[in-house]
């Protein structure tokens, strides 16, 4: 009996260290999130500087109507009454326009680790009370003991 006291406390020590580092609110999860954060602080900045590339490319287009004919054709966009000449097997000049990185947090709703914390919370408790009071149990033995 005396041997299991300090066993749970080392399981109890053990198991806390595992949770800190592996646990969902642990070292790992705060490094994951910590990369998330910084992976969307970058697409912030990317962003930015689409932003005014475009509102650049907004003002010479605003400037030039010769620019802007030039652009409408490069993505397809014809005068009525202009003749287009299209060359079989050369691919089409239209690219598609990306705008920053869809970035979502991949976070998994585990209900088990909610559950071990709490039981093992709850384990901890128990196991402190009982602690205490077999600590109690034998001092009142020994005081006993030494009256008798």
């Amino acid at each position: 009996m005396r041997h299991l006291f300090p066993l749970l406390i080392v399981l109890f020590v053990l198991a806390s260290v595992l949770i800190f580092f592996f646990g969902d609110s642990g070292l790992t999860a705060y490094r994951s999130l910590d990369r998330y954060r910084e992976k969307l602080a970058q697409n912030v900045d990317d962003l930015r500087a689409r932003n005014s590339d475009l509102a650049a490319d907004l003002s010479s287009l605003r400037s030039s109507p010769e620019r802007a004919v030039v652009q409408a054709r490069s993505i397809g966009l014809y005068r009525p009454g202009d003749q287009v000449l299209r060359l079989e097997g050369r691919p089409s000049r239209v690219e598609p326009t990306a705008i920053g990185n869809l970035l979502k947090l991949r976070k998994t709703n585990d209900v088990r680790s909610s559950l071990f914390k709490s039981s093992a919370i709850g384990a901890a408790v128990i196991l402190m009370a009982w602690a205490g009071l077999s600590v109690r149990r034998s001092r009142r033995r020994e005081h006993d003991g030494q009256r008798g």
